[in-house]
């Protein structure tokens, strides 16, 4: 099966979805050898994966993932990484000022894959348990409007791949399952705001998204090819309904901040920038780069178009007013004490 699935991953048009399930099947089944699997994932990646075999993968994934169910529609704020460049965590942050706009999030994350700087990193640094027992993410989404659900304890099937990507990442820059990973949130949400670092991804992220079956997201590149909205230049865009997909462009601000303005640390550098920005110390291009990205994808939650403008005061409002901080204190508050920490 192996060398037939391998010989049809190469195949111009790409995997049927009941091939691709028979691939993800056989990946996270550990049903291949390392060789094999490899050679799987570099003839997806090199050819150019479809979005056919992303959304099997997407829903595969789902599948085995342990179960989520929050009990209402969701948003998540997302990207795929691969940019290389530092950031600060603006989509984690933007989390707590969706969370007191009444917007319910389920961020489904990762920590840094070569440095102590992602999403949940960020949340470790910030004293937020992440990982609590069944029926907790409700809890939290019940009592605050928010929940993080860590991917690596949601997915473990997707540990069985990892002998298979780390020898397909030293032929191919990623695999189908940096896409896919990010997309396989358990909680199934309604609305995203996913961001990706190149431009080529976008089209494929959208189609991806349409099929399965998204009430309305956006797909977001941001300059100089970041996987966040931009305020450091114009952000490409892709609107998905489930009727398609339209792509457009966010214009770069009337004063465009520095790509220095934006940058990030590690994760205790990126908690201290939190803490100001939330505290209404933090001004400026970070105060822009957050309100911009937590304005997007209220507007998308609301049914308003992305760049709407009212929407991204609002953010800003929400964040000097402090009531993004309030927000994250209820959430930090909720979590420790699900988790028996004391506070």
């Amino acid at each position: 099966m192996s060398t037939d699935l391998v010989a049809a991953a190469a195949r111009p048009t790409g995997l049927t979805a009941e091939e691709a399930q028979q691939a993800l099947d056989a990946i996270t089944g550990a049903r291949l050898t390392v060789e094999q699997g490899a050679d799987l994932l570099v003839a997806m990646r090199q050819r150019g994966e479809t979005a056919v075999e992303l959304s099997t993968f997407v829903r595969g994934l789902v599948a085995k993932a342990l179960p989520v169910d929050l009990g209402r529609p969701v948003m998540d704020v997302v990207g795929t990484g691969g940019s290389g460049r530092a950031r600060y965590n603006a989509s984690t942050t933007a989390c707590f000022v969706l969370a007191a706009a009444g917007v319910p999030v389920a961020k489904h994350g990762n920590r840094g894959s070569n440095h102590a700087n992602g999403s949940f990193d960020l949340l470790e640094a910030l004293g937020i348990p992440f990982q609590p027992a069944a029926g907790g993410h409700r809890r939290l989404i019940d009592d605050t409007g928010l929940c993080f659900i860590f991917a690596r304890q949601a997915h473990p099937a997707i540990g069985a791949a990892a002998p298979f990507r780390k020898l397909a990442a030293a032929r191919v820059p990623g695999t189908i399952f940096n896409l896919a990973g990010p997309l396989s949130n358990p909680a199934r949400p309604a609305s995203l705001l996913m961001g990706c670092a190149r431009t080529a991804q976008g089209p494929l992220l959208a189609d991806t998204l349409r099929l399965l079956g998204t009430r309305r997201s956006l797909v977001a590149c941001g300059h100089p090819g970041i996987d966040e909205v931009s305020v450091t230049g114009p952000t490409s865009v892709w609107e998905v309904t489930a009727q398609g997909a339209t792509a457009s462009e966010l214009p770069a601000p009337a004063e465009p901040a520095p790509e220095t303005a934006v940058t990030g640390g590690d994760c205790t550098a990126n908690a201290a920038t939190f803490h100001r920005l939330l505290g209404g110390v933090e001004r400026g291009p970070l105060l822009e780069f957050v309100a911009a990205n937590a304005g997007t994808a209220l507007a998308i939650w609301r049914g308003l178009p992305a760049q709407d403008a009212a929407c991204r005061a609002e953010a800003r409002e929400i964040i000097v007013s402090g009531r993004a901080k309030a927000a994250f204190e209820r959430h930090r508050s909720a979590a420790r004490l699900l988790a028996g920490l004391a506070d």
